[in-house]
């Protein structure tokens, strides 16, 4: 068992809005970031401080949404100087005062949208931001354009992701740099990674869920069946290959707890949650679909729904076990930081963990 180091309470009835839309953990700044969208605008707090309940946000974009909340993972710039915010059919860069800077379509056909933001600040440039736009030449049921921008609006790159199909969503997985090391679909119930080339290609990686990319840049993680079928792996893909470097399946994860009584019934890695903690260490959630005939047979305290594992250098290391006072039901998704620490939550709490070195 590993017993992390609790580092942080931070006290916010805004912790419910988390999965719903209205709030997310932007982890594109140089602080964990809590982002709430109101009917007003767009609030940033700073999760730096012990019990802030009351906390006034570092910043506020006014403007009202008239689509979904909040789209994508970092919809404001990491110095706060603008955000973008999304409605039904268009993106719009504002400034702290409300100001428009220019406005951009959503990308996709109607009733079939793809949307996306994501700021970036390559070292020694101005803050810059990916967003899914109409596609360029391909068919727009068939493709998929990411485009990078400047904050005057001038288009700095693009990215073609052959992708078809209803219920589009895409991320990014991004090197040191702020360059693209992997493209992430969802098409409905399927997951898709694709590798970023040289020169913007963009090529078919797997099958599988992309995870995350790797801090120093040499590749990125996915999540997805394992060759015989009958489990899930994680798999570390270079950047630059097609090779694959490790591959770790549910069994390794629950092997390296040997001396515990068993923590899940029939579980599988999750694309939805963990990532990398630092350029070795990786956090991976295990997750249990309900057995009601299993739980009745093996008992409820026998059967966790979810739980949290640490893998360092493609070697598992054991299982997160949490204070029993900081999370009394399931485990909530866990949101990494490349610093080493990581983000839960509970009903009205956000809590940051790390390890004692």
């Amino acid at each position: 068992m590993i017993r992390p180091r609790l580092l942080l309470v931070y006290r916010t009835k805004n912790a419910r809005l988390l999965g719903s839309g209205a709030g997310v953990i932007d982890r594109t700044g140089p602080v964990p970031r809590l982002l709430v969208r109101t009917e007003k605008g767009l609030a940033v707090h700073d999760m730096t401080a012990e019990g802030a309940r009351s906390a006034e946000p570092v910043a506020f974009f006014p403007g009202r949404a008239r689509g979904r909340p909040i789209i994508g993972a970092g919809p404001v710039a990491p110095d706060l100087s603008h955000a973008v915010l999304v409605d039904e059919n268009s993106y719009r860069l504002v400034t702290r005062d409300g100001t428009l800077l220019w406005e951009r379509p959503c990308t996709g056909p109607a009733g079939n949208p793809v949307r996306y933001v994501r700021w970036v600040r390559p070292p020694g440039a101005e803050p810059r931001v990916w967003l899914a736009v109409p596609a360029g030449g391909a068919d727009p049921n068939d493709a998929i354009d990411l485009a990078l921008f400047s904050v005057a609006g001038d288009e700095l790159d693009r990215l073609v992701v052959p992708a078809g199909g209803r219920q589009r969503s895409v991320d990014l997985a991004l090197g040191p740099d702020a360059r693209p090391l992997a493209v992430g679909l969802r098409v409905a119930a399927r997951a898709m990674t694709f590798r970023v080339g040289s020169g913007g290609a963009v090529s078919h990686a797997a099958d599988r869920a992309l995870l995350d990319g790797d801090p120093s840049g040499s590749g990125f993680v996915t999540v997805g069946l394992s060759d015989g079928g009958d489990t899930t792996d994680v798999r570390w893909h270079s950047a630059r290959g097609k090779d694959t470097a490790t591959v770790v399946t549910c069994a390794d994860l629950l092997a390296s707890e040997r001396d515990t009584e068993p923590v899940h019934i029939a579980p599988d890695i999750t694309g939805h949650s963990g990532g990398h903690l630092s350029d070795d260490l990786l956090l991976l959630e295990l997750e249990d679909a309900y057995d009601e005939i299993e739980t009745e047979l093996f008992g409820a305290e026998r059967w966790r729904p979810s739980s949290h594992w640490l893998v360092r250098s493609g070697r598992p290391l054991g299982m997160v076990a949490y204070p029993e006072e900081s999370h009394l039901d399931d485990l909530t998704p866990a949101v990494p930081f490349g610093d080493g620490t990581w983000l839960t939550r509970g009903r009205d709490v956000i809590y940051r963990w790390g390890l004692d070195r």
